[in-house]
């Protein structure tokens, strides 16, 4: 059996394996912090070894950076998604904005155990800067000079633009995380008043 041939069983098994150690450390670094959480919690969780852990990754902060790589995977997929969002510069805007939110929803638990480290590792937050949130902003600065030179909208900078609009989502983020009751239950409101 060749076990090097794409797509062979040994390798949907390591990945299979690989992805059940990174969700259970994506929730225990969400629901305790990156450093309370032990690598035997994170095995105990995933239902491996702790030498298996090992075989897999080398350290915590390893898994932390392939939290991380696989966020900015994740991120790459949902901006070929929104190539094809709607040409009306306000039905953009509400797309963005969901989008955010679907991104945001099916990558909470990654999301907060990375970005509450990237708050006390300088080294990852330039990291998830320029991974994650340099293209996302590229990606809403360049929509927004086609939508200027197509004179769909006047008088805005495209670059400020985007960074208000990251800054936007990643605040309504935390909000969503601190348990904000109008961001966790009326995002819909929130993406008509944003537009």
């Amino acid at each position: 059996m060749n076990l090097s041939q794409p797509g062979s069983r040994h390798q949907r098994r390591v990945a299979n394996r690989r992805n059940q150690i990174l969700d259970a450390a994506a929730t225990l670094f969400a629901e305790r912090g990156f450093h309370r959480a032990t690598t035997r919690d994170i095995a105990d969780a995933a239902d491996v070894s702790e030498g298996t852990l090992y075989n897999y990754f080398e350290s915590k902060d390893a898994l932390l950076l392939a939290i991380m790589a696989r966020l900015s995977e994740a991120q790459q997929i949902q901006d070929r998604l929104v190539m094809g969002l709607p040409q009306d510069a306000r039905d953009f805007l509400i797309s963005v904005v969901r989008n955010s939110r679907d991104f945001i929803q099916q990558n909470n638990a990654m999301l907060q155990s990375v970005l509450s480290e990237i708050l006390v590792d300088p080294g990852l937050r330039r990291r998830y800067y320029k991974e994650l949130l340099l293209p996302d902003m590229q990606r809403i600065e360049s929509h927004v000079r086609q939508r200027i030179d197509q004179g769909e909208i006047a008088g805005l900078d495209a670059e400020a633009m985007a960074r208000i609009l990251t800054g936007l989502m990643l605040g309504l983020y935390v909000l969503q995380v601190l348990g904000d009751p109008l961001v966790t239950e009326q995002w819909e409101r929130l993406s008509e008043c944003i537009a």
